[in-house]
């Protein structure tokens, strides 16, 4: 039987897109994207970023080079800003792996404000090539449940400048720290380019969350990872001392100095895709494994506007998270003034390799993503979402939704959840569910444009009858014996006064159980087909129990001996089956004679003959632990010796449950 259910039920749907970072790789402003790009995709993107930081002093001593006497000034404010231009190319080499490449422009203006002459200061400017980076991105989801949800990827970038080095150097007049000639490195970036090389590699994770949050998308994504960092520097640094007419040079050194720094990198963000833009917000940081309390870290919001051309704007804002100290990134030349300064000290001082934090700074970029076209404007696409479950438990089923007579591919409901969502044309649009051991259900969903729509389904399980009946082995029912169906969802019924059941379970095959107190659990296979009736019947063995005790007079020995005759096996192959289905039982054997012959010899021949029972049973695989002899010779008759027949009872073997 097929159910049609017309749905409509519009609310607004967004769709995240694959925009570049920095970096050309998808993702937010720093932080990457474990997603790739695909096959023949690329992007490009044009960026600028304006960054500034101000440095104040207090009860700073200036000795001037233009009046002969020293300064104090209370109060000192050094401003600097720097700019930085980047141009990212990508291109998707495969449908899981990207690769890019990627160049920057830099300059940097140093407001000086330790004047008294000049009220807005005196600049101090570089600009110029920065470098390129080169990089590979990759990503996949593995996890089948989590199919389009969790991906895990990385990337690898090498960094370069072929350019010259370029520092900012003091060039005008003295500021009562940096002297004619010399690098302005308290500056957070003094450098377009220190002739670096860098390396580095990260992890990245991204969850997209829309499936279970069709109305409030979210993707986050986790970077964490490793970068080598490698300046070169040649500068002369100068030792400074004031004089009548303000200040002189007293002495010099020339230092060549190459430093390396590996940084660990971690970055977070999360972004909320609308239809006409993204709203993301991001943390990112880099700790310098190998300074003393130095990182570079970042709260950046931001927001992209976007089009189904594949263009997009993006606009950030950076706010600083970390403290910068620029007395102390000075490449040791304040511990030169007092002394002899070491090469590991110039190092741990000089400036950080990616540049100081700056106290906030701005970002605008525009550019052009191929995955983006025609994918986040309203068009004509909607969202189709929901469970399917089953009508009897409500569990989750595993389910094929299917959309026929239209070009529209199908798409599976998790077997956990039984969440299914899909991307549809807008439109009348026929759904019909398919799942194994079910009837086919089937809808109508009407979607408008750029709609999200859910539509669940209960499903009708396919069912045949299942019955039988339930006897010991003298043929007698069994009452209240439990038989279990191992359906998906097992089934559990019990045996009326006759020993009958009777149930109905999901076509297919199942295994099916039986237990009853006081019988051995037995279990079968069998197939049931929709709308018929399959007949399963179980005989039960009763179990054994502590102290039961079974006797046998037609366990046959030779005359006078404890041979077993051929016609006693039958027997005692029953009696180790019995052992065999009750694995953890044991017994004791004992033998029993008549009062023909002495006491001694018929106390002998009746433990010999338990032993020869004993001896049989391990050979049918009995282990002989679990058994133990005994001989009670002519001591225990159970009728009196005075017949031949009656003899013959009295010769006999019984077995002693001793345990379970």
């Amino acid at each position: 039987m097929k159910r049609t259910i017309p749905v409509l039920l519009a609310v607004l749907v967004s769709i995240s897109s694959a925009a570049p970072s920095i970096w050309g790789f998808p993702g937010l402003f720093r932080v990457n994207s474990a997603m790739p790009m695909g096959f023949n995709e690329m992007s490009f993107k044009l960026g600028v970023s304006y960054w500034t930081a101000a440095n104040d002093y207090s009860n700073f001593i200036y000795h001037s080079h233009f009046l002969p006497q020293t300064l104090l000034f209370p109060e000192v404010t050094e401003t600097e800003h720097t700019g930085q231009g980047r141009l990212s190319l990508a291109y998707g080499v495969w449908d899981y792996i990207d690769i890019s490449a990627s160049a920057s422009y830099s300059g940097t203006s140093y407001e000086r404000d330790f004047y008294e002459e000049r009220s807005t200061g005196h600049w101090e400017e570089i600009q110029g090539f920065e470098g390129i980076n080169i990089g590979v991105h990759g990503g996949y989801n593995p996890i089948s449940s989590l199919e389009d949800v969790v991906w895990f990827g990385g990337d690898l970038r090498l960094g370069f400048s072929p350019a010259d080095t370029m520092f900012l150097h003091c060039l005008d007049d003295p500021d009562g720290i940096w002297h004619t000639g010399q690098i302005i490195s308290t500056a957070r970036k003094p450098f377009t380019t220190t002739g670096n090389g860098s390396f580095a590699t990260d992890l990245l994770i991204t969850g997209d969350f829309e499936r279970w949050l069709p109305m409030a998308a979210v993707k986050a994504h986790l970077n964490f990872g490793y970068s080598k960092y490698t300046q070169n520097y040649n500068f002369t640094d100068f030792r400074v001392s004031p004089d009548s007419t303000g200040w002189i040079y007293s002495d010099s050194t020339e230092v060549a100095l190459e430093v390396s720094d590996g940084v660990f990198n971690f970055g977070f963000g999360v972004e909320v895709p609308t239809p006409y833009a993204d709203i993301f917000l991001e943390y990112t940081n880099q700790k310098l494994l190998d300074r003393d309390n130095a990182s570079v870290s970042y709260f950046t919001p931001g927001i992209r506007f976007k089009n189904n051309s594949g263009t997009f704007v993006d606009i950030t804002f950076d706010l600083s998270t970390s403290s910068f100290d620029p007395l102390y990134y000075d490449l040791g030349h304040n511990l030169y003034q007092d002394g002899e300064v070491t090469t590991e000290q110039r190092a741990e001082r000089a400036p950080l390799p990616t540049g100081g934090v700056f106290d906030w700074g701005v970002g605008l970029a525009v550019g052009f993503s191929s995955d983006m076209m025609g994918k986040d404007e309203p068009s004509n696409m909607a969202s189709l979402s929901g469970t399917v479950t089953d009508s009897l438990t409500g569990e989750a089923v595993f389910s094929t939704i299917t959309f026929p007579g239209v070009a529209i591919a199908n798409v599976t409901s998790d077997e956990t959840t039984g969440f299914y969502t899909h991307r549809i044309p807008a439109g009348e649009v026929p759904v019909t569910v398919v799942a194994a051991g079910y009837r086919e259900a089937s809808a109508i969903v009407v979607l408008g444009r750029n709609q999200s729509v859910t539509l669940d389904f209960a499903l009708v399980p396919n069912l045949g009858t299942l019955s039988g009946s339930v006897k010991d082995g003298e043929g007698r029912p069994i009452a209240n014996a439990t038989v279990t169906v191992g359906t998906t969802s097992p089934v559990t019924v019990t045996t009326s006064a006759a020993g009958i059941y009777s149930t109905q379970v999901e076509a297919g095959t199942w295994p099916v159980a039986v237990q009853a107190d006081g019988y051995i659990s037995d279990n079968q296979t069998t197939t049931v087909i929709a709308n018929e009736t399959a007949s399963v019947s179980f005989t039960l063995r009763a179990a054994l129990r502590a102290g039961d005790v079974m006797s046998f007079d037609n366990i046959y020995f030779a005359s006078g001996s404890a041979n077993l005759k051929p016609e006693s096996y039958s027997i005692l192959d029953s009696v180790a089956i019995l052992l065999r289905d009750n694995p953890s039982a044991r017994i004791q054997i004992a033998g029993h004679t008549d009062s023909d012959g002495s006491e001694s010899s018929n106390q002998t021949l009746s433990e010999n003959r338990a032993h020869s029972v004993y001896q049989y049973l391990i050979s049918k695989g009995i282990a002989g632990n679990r058994m133990t002899t005994i001989g009670h010779g002519e001591a225990n008759p159970i009728v009196p010796n005075d017949s031949a027949a009656n003899k013959a009872r009295n010769r006999r073997i019984e077995f002693t449950v001793l345990s379970i």
